[in-house]
């Protein structure tokens, strides 16, 4: 069992990453000597109580956005026991031990090895995801790589000539890692994913990597197996939600949010 913390981050208004802890949560707990749900403003009642019931921490509240990332910082810097932290969405987390275990084990070993590791996806799993994710996050990457030098020094694993993934919604961190981040971010929308990276790589003397993971692939499906048979399959799923405009709309603006986050960067060039 890895020395390294979890620390979850649940939005769930509907209940439906509950119906998933009988059965996965078992296999994540494997992995960790403690997690912890950190649980948006949205989340079910229930769902806490559900997450509590089955050993893990929670930290709730109406002033937890659902954007919980950010606010994650916070929590991460006053924790000082906590040694070397993963954190991502809860659901990612549930579905990478179910399904990609043994990654995992190699994942948490990497962030002990890390002051600040970004986890991305790797072609496959990135392909995995709907279009509407899939094409506005490859101009996030995109305009992330020509605009601010890139990251390429960090590489670690076999992928060194598809773009560094930013959206993945996935960290590795140490005590150093954390106070830097905390100390210097200021970026409380999507625009977080561009500016940590960026303050790791400026901060003298801080460890970081990139690593892509199969186990980021796209995990939303596990929870919508009614949605899904409904609509005739996976593939059918993923039409609708590719044919729905506001799919596009809110995934185009948070491309903006992370170009703003750029240009406020101080140290961008």
């Amino acid at each position: 069992m890895s020395d390294v913390v979890l620390l979850g981050a649940v939005h769930d208004p509907e209940g439906r990453i509950a119906a998933l802890l009988p059965t996965d949560l078992p296999l994540l707990q494997q992995h960790y000597a403690r997690i912890f749900a950190l649980c948006g403003m949205a989340t079910l009642p229930s769902t806490i109580e559900a997450l509590r019931q089955s050993g893990v921490t929670v930290f709730s509240g109406d002033d937890i956005p659902v954007n919980a990332r950010p606010y994650a910082l916070g929590v991460m810097a006053s924790h000082t026991e906590w040694q070397h932290v993963h954190l991502c969405d809860f659901d990612s987390a549930l579905h990478w031990a179910r399904c990609w275990p043994d990654e995992l084990v190699a994942v948490n070993a990497t962030i002990a090895a890390y002051d600040f590791l970004l986890l991305g996806r790797t072609a496959r799993a990135m392909a995995s995801l709907p279009e509407a994710q899939r094409e506005t996050e490859r101009l996030i990457n995109l305009l992330f790589a020509r605009t601010t030098g890139g990251l390429d020094p960090w590489r670690l694993g076999d992928e060194p000539n598809t773009l560094m993934d930013l959206c993945a919604g996935a960290w590795g961190f140490s005590r150093r890692g954390i106070a830097a981040i905390h100390a210097q971010s200021r970026v409380r929308d999507i625009g977080f994913h561009a500016e940590w990276p960026l303050i790791a790589r400026d901060t003298p003397g801080l460890r970081a990597a990139y690593l892509p993971c199969e186990g980021l692939e796209y995990e939303t499906a596990d929870r919508y197996d009614d949605q899904i048979a409904v609509a005739g399959g996976i593939d059918a799923w993923h039409a609708r939600q590719n044919a729905d405009i506001r799919q596009w709309q809110q995934r185009i603006g948070y491309i903006t949010q992370i170009a703003d986050a750029i240009t406020a960067y101080p140290r961008q060039r």
